[in-house]
């Protein structure tokens, strides 16, 4: 079951954005995004937010209070529950008909080297990070349709460029990716591309296990490391995947988008 929050939080209501040529109020464009209430996904919807539209999370947890910004609704919902998630498309599309936005952001992960790792634990990951986008898409994908919108899934440099202790991880994202550019030959026209972030400081790490010591003297080391000099933001890939969503992209589908700080270029 999922519990829908309305935080007042967006300067364009549900109901819609006037028409400053001076006609009737329009709707304003919805965004649907997992993992919206914390990381890249708040960042994401930070970033919508002020282009207009009216932002929908989905999120094991609300959006901490203190933010600056909260989603207009939050859905509190485990993405890994098939059912859930539908229960919630459901309800979107009743309220506002049509999806133009769809993004995946919601992820975690548990530090361990496969053979020391539970299975528990391997599925964990494999339940959120691929079937949680998987059910995400499947949920949304027909208001998407109707709505003539597009879809950002959220991979990792991971999954091209494996880390020690993180090998379940590595294959959940890679299976993102694989699955992400499937999709956008089902879906076509809709549009459906897929963001590879290198390491953003979100804190997911210390959450998956990592010691905030540890945590800190990895965020030093990579940023070294990457060509640009630093580890990613959230906001850096908020600003890659609203390109994604925009007109700009039009001609874009199916893609994988690097956005690391050059950590490709040299195996990061």
């Amino acid at each position: 079951m999922s519990a829908a929050v309305s935080t007042g939080g967006t300067a364009v209501s549900a109901a819609g954005a006037t028409d400053r040529t001076g006609g009737a109020a329009v709707p304003a464009p919805v965004a649907v995004i997992t993992g919206g209430s914390a990381g890249i996904g708040l960042a994401v919807g930070a970033r919508l937010h002020r282009l207009g539209y009216h932002v929908v999370s989905l999120a094991r947890r609300p959006t901490d209070p203190g933010m600056p910004w909260q989603p207009a609704e939050e859905h509190e919902v485990d993405v890994a529950d098939a059912g859930a998630v539908a229960a919630v498309a459901d309800q979107v599309r009743e309220t506002h008909s049509g999806v133009d936005a769809l993004v995946t952001c919601a992820g975690m992960v548990t530090r361990g080297d496969l053979l020391a790792t539970s299975s528990a634990d391997l599925v964990r990951q494999v339940e959120v990070n691929l079937l949680g986008t998987m059910h995400s898409c499947r949920a949304f994908a027909p208001a998407v349709q109707q709505a003539g919108g597009a879809i950002v899934t959220t991979s990792s440099s991971i999954a091209t460029n494996p880390q020690p202790s993180a090998s379940a991880y590595a294959a959940a994202k890679g299976g993102v990716e694989s699955f992400s550019r499937a999709l956008a030959l089902e879906l076509a026209p809709v549009r459906v591309n897929v963001v590879r972030p290198s390491l953003v400081d979100t804190g997911i790490w210390v959450s998956g296990g990592l010691s905030t010591e540890d945590y800190a003297g990895l965020i030093v080391k990579r940023g070294a490391e990457y060509p640009l000099g630093r580890v990613g933001r959230p906001e850096d890939v908020a600003a890659a995947i609203t390109f994604l969503l925009s007109a700009e992209a039009e001609w874009i589908t199916g893609a994988v988008l690097p956005v690391d700080g050059g950590a490709d270029l040299v195996g990061r």
